[in-house]
């Protein structure tokens, strides 16, 4: 199955891999959630006006900020309690016209009841704490109605299902674990110079929403903090808009590592990206950057990209995580992910490769994972997940995990999965959960290609699916500045060069 083009890939990829080696930040375009947390909580920081603009600019003509459905609450309730903070504020100059505040600020509270009340037909959304930060933007918005005058408003609701109690037990002392530094913002005033969460770099959890709260909301007595540095420094790069997070360097390095090692890249092209990853990650793991709470998931796709590139290290640190039918990608956890199940059983499937001695207990480890992600396929044989909002992307790491280290015994799931895709693609030769994408066109296109081999009954179909993929890749996926959020974190965002590494290695894999 081929893609002919007269593209120069390997360029392409040389100077993907150059701007990353460049940018640790991952490419992540403004953010609405952090921006209204800064406009919130740090009044006293440079580029308040333009953040606030920046708030209007973005709303919909419904009111409603950020992401499809259900994806638009946590952004639209940030969004309308900063305005209504801005509002709130005593003393000095609005920083637009109060008449254009109030009516967005109305628009939006508007449009976020209606989110609300949409959701006993259609839940929320599994965004990063939504349990908590939904109900801590709901209870600031509502002590703060006041500020709209002409007469009583009504309070929100919670939506169908939420309560306020994770929250409560955050606030209580749940808070004091590495994991909540990447939404200290919701922890309310001890989150203020606490000590256990030392900033890194002058960074709190990889968040300028958690950083300003760590500030705390008047103005430090010393300009030249590093935590004071770095706001500055963000919100002049966005103009006053500030990204969902402020790195996530070592999880997209060796992402794009290893996965355009596995398309068919040269190690040495891809060698210059592992070189500032952590170091002992078999024993001590990694963070998606410095500062993030050690997890299993980039542990995992760390160890993946190293034995893919040559050097491979046995993931002892993954055991943690074990537990029984699965792996967890914290600890603790409310919420298991088959995205980080498919990478552990792909680092373990590396390392049992290779003959290790307690080869009984890795067996057994994939046994088991891939059990549990067989038993997650949906009828339709597509994957989903809580840290991406497209299928297509769950469905690749899922079945790729599945063909490569348990195959046999999951080829009638991965045969679904190859009807699922084939009858998915659009008439114009993408993907896509709601419109089609570049991104979720090159998981497709990958997917396809690995599970169907030449002489296979559908190779036929699927070559012609892949062509057409690839012909929209192509034509829409090479020269995109700017790719829909489908990754989630507190709310949807897309990391750039993750999403121009996926739609080269499609492609790639497709010329090979």
């Amino acid at each position: 199955m081929s893609a002919p083009t007269d593209v120069d890939l390997d360029r392409l990829v040389a100077e993907l891999v150059e701007r990353v080696l460049d940018d640790p930040t991952g490419a992540l375009g403004p953010s609405v959630y952090e921006t209204a947390r800064l406009v919130s909580l740090a009044p006293w920081l440079d580029g308040d006006a333009a953040r606030v603009r920046y708030l209007l600019d973005e709303q919909r003509s419904n009111g409603s900020w950020g992401g499809p459905g259900g994806y638009a609450l946590v952004p639209t309730l940030s969004a309308t309690e900063a305005l209504l903070a801005v509002l709130g504020r005593e003393g000095g100059e609005l920083p637009l016209p109060p008449a254009a505040l109030v009516e967005a600020a109305r628009r939006g509270l508007a449009a976020a009841a209606a989110l609300v009340a949409r959701s006993a037909e259609e839940p929320v959304p599994s965004t990063v704490v939504f349990f908590m930060v939904i109900p801590a933007l709901v209870e600031g918005i509502n002590t703060r109605l006041a500020v709209l005058g002409d007469g009583p408003v009504q309070p929100l609701a919670l939506p169908h299902g939420l309560t306020d109690e994770a929250l409560r037990g955050l606030r209580g002392g749940a808070w004091r674990n590495p994991l909540a530094g990447h939404y200290l913002e919701i922890v309310g005033p001890a989150a203020v110079g606490a000590a256990e969460m030392e900033p890194v770099d002058g960074v709190v959890g990889c968040s300028a929403a958690a950083t300003a709260a760590w500030l705390g909301p008047r103005e430090p007595a010393d300009p030249a903090h590093p935590s004071v540095r770095f706001l500055r420094q963000a919100q002049e790069r966005g103009s006053g808009a500030v990204p969902a997070m402020t790195s996530i360097v070592y999880y997209e390095r060796a992402w794009i590592a290893g996965n355009l090692a596995t398309a068919g890249v040269e190690r040495e092209v891809l060698a210059p990206l592992l070189k500032e990853l952590p170091g002992d990650v078999g024993r001590s793991g990694a963070p998606t950057a410095p500062g993030f709470a050690y997890e299993a998931e980039t542990s995992a796709i760390v160890l993946t990209a190293l034995a893919r590139l040559g050097a491979p290290q046995e993931p002892e640190y993954l055991w943690q995580y074990d537990a029984g039918s699965h792996f967890m990608s914290t600890i603790p956890e409310h919420e298991p992910s088959t995205t980080t199940n498919a990478h552990i059983l792909e680092a373990l499937g590396c390392h049992l490769a290779d003959g290790p001695a307690e080869g009984d207990r890795y067996r057994d480890a994939v046994a088991r994972i891939a059990s549990w992600l067989r038993d997650r396929q949906g009828p339709d044989g597509s994957w989903s997940d809580k840290w991406h909002a497209s299928p297509y992307f769950a469905t690749m790491r899922c079945a790729l995990a599945l063909h490569r280290y348990a195959g046999p015994a999951s080829a009638e799931a991965l045969g679904r999965s190859v009807d699922w895709l084939l009858h998915r693609q659009h008439e114009d030769g993408s993907w896509g959960r709601w419109d089609g994408t570049p991104e979720e066109t090159a998981y497709a296109v990958c997917t396809l290609l690995e599970l169907t081999a030449d002489g296979d009954a559908r190779s036929e179909e699927t070559t012609q699916a892949v062509h057409r993929g690839c012909a929209f890749l192509l034509k829409h996926g090479l020269d995109a500045e700017h790719h829909p959020p489908l990754w989630i974190g507190k709310e949807l965002y897309a990391p750039g060069h993750l999403v121009h590494a996926a739609v080269l290695g499609a492609l790639i894999a497709a010329r090979r």
